[in-house]
């Protein structure tokens, strides 16, 4: 979704896929060698392969975001796919749980431009700063239009999550909490999970399968998460 573009942080890259650099004669572009027909087909971009590496080959490459003076890494991540695109995935940590992920296991913090109202802060941009987070994906197409950034742009149908009380469309933005750590050994050597389980199995459960039901929760579940909003 182009409104994240501003909390962009890394691309991703599959470290197990083969991807080409595929050169026009006036740029270089790298780009998934399972998606290259697709790719040319949508852009009208022609050219010849002048190499190809595996994703993992890729990693730490820096390139400079479009419309903002920052520059980013390329990351890997078992995360992308190739359905569709370019097999190369904008990461914005503060605003995706998978791109938070790989943004821990690279030490890059999460960035979130956005307020409680979810309008853009003066950390953003200029030319988006006070608009709703949907109202700025024009904005921004047309800005990396103007940058020279935009190859191809396309309206896709799919599942967009929903607040199950107001109905709304709802957005990912990462801010700060507080987590009760599941795993952390306690004084008696034991953790607050294993701790959990012991008196879990000692409550009498009516009915029955409560008991696995609850204890199959305590014995997957992630740090707690203990200030959540919604």
């Amino acid at each position: 979704t182009p409104w994240t573009l501003p909390a962009n942080l890394g691309v991703m890259v599959n470290p197990e896929f083969d991807y080409v650099f595929l050169d026009n004669g006036k740029k270089v572009f790298i780009v998934a060698k399972e998606l290259l027909e697709s790719f040319k087909e949508k852009t009208g971009i022609e050219g010849n392969v002048i190499k190809e590496v595996k994703g993992r080959e890729l990693e730490f490459l820096e390139y400079k975001h479009p419309f903002i003076d920052r520059v980013s890494k390329i990351y890997l991540s078992e995360f992308v796919e190739l359905g569709t695109g370019t097999g190369l995935v904008h990461m914005a940590p503060g605003h995706g749980q998978e791109d938070y992920v790989i943004g821990q296991r690279y030490g890059v913090e999460p960035f979130a431009p956005v307020d409680d109202e979810g309008r853009f802060t003066k950390e953003a941009p200029e030319f988006i700063q006070g608009l709703r987070v949907f109202d700025a994906n024009e904005p921004i197409i047309e800005k990396l239009k103007e940058v020279g950034a935009l190859l191809h742009h396309e309206t896709i149908k799919h599942s967009y999550p929903h607040c199950w009380r107001c109905k709304n469309p709802v957005i990912f933005r990462a801010t700060p909490q507080w987590f009760i750590a599941m795993d952390a050994v306690l004084e008696n050597g034991n953790t607050l999970r294993g701790e959990a389980i012991k008196e879990i199995e000692r409550v009498k459960w009516i009915p029955h399968w409560g008991e696995n039901r609850i204890k199959s929760m305590v014995e997957n579940r992630p740090d707690w998460c203990i200030s959540r909003q919604r």
